[in-house]
């Protein structure tokens, strides 16, 4: 009883990661889902008093290790984002977006991180969205991961799918795959 018990939770974490690990994109013509509602940050970075920031803006965040620091800057915002491979696209009923950010080692001790873990887009009903696989014509995805050294800086598209009819009002990016104490916002609009 106790192997039964103990093999039905070993299936039950790995089919709870295989969901969590799904993204968006649909090359079968199958639902996906990469929505989730989720509150607000806890702490923002901002502009004036604490509001998002503009395209362009550029939010100092710090990262959970000593001395790791990040610029980020929304350089480009896409709305709708075209697929660049025929074969994949968003799942029926949705639509890419994409957010093209900035990222440069503004700290003291290297950065390491997977940047589109961190991007969330929200809409106007609050509702919050992660990223999708899928490359866009707009240009070239972020990087999976990376590593930079103080004063590196990376640049890409993270995709993320909402749904047809949402109108998303901003971009977030938090440094350490999304669970850094600090948090990025941009207004975006279509």
């Amino acid at each position: 009883m106790r192997r039964q018990l103990g093999t039905a939770l070993i299936v039950v974490a790995i089919a709870a990661t295989a969901t969590a690990c799904n993204n968006d994109a649909d090359a079968s013509g199958g639902p996906g889902a990469a929505t989730s509602a989720a509150p607000a940050p806890a702490a923002s970075q901002g502009g004036a008093q604490g509001g998002a920031l503009s395209m362009g803006g550029t939010a100092t965040l710090k990262g959970k290790g000593e001395g790791v620091q990040v610029g980020v800057t929304l350089k480009s915002w896409v709305d709708p984002a075209q697929s660049a491979n025929k074969f994949m696209k968003p799942s029926p009923g949705k639509r890419w977006v994409a957010a093209q950010l900035e990222i440069v080692n503004t700290g003291k001790a290297a950065y390491s991180d997977s940047p589109a873990n961190g991007v969330k887009v929200v809409d106007e009903k609050g509702e919050t969205f992660t990223h999708s696989m899928g490359e866009i014509t707009a240009g070239p995805n972020m990087p999976a991961s990376v590593k930079l050294a103080p004063g590196e800086k990376t640049l890409g598209y993270v995709v993320v799918a909402v749904p047809e009819n949402a109108k998303p009002r901003s971009v977030r990016f938090a440094t350490d795959s999304g669970f850094g104490k600090d948090t990025g916002e941009w207004t975006v609009t279509k």
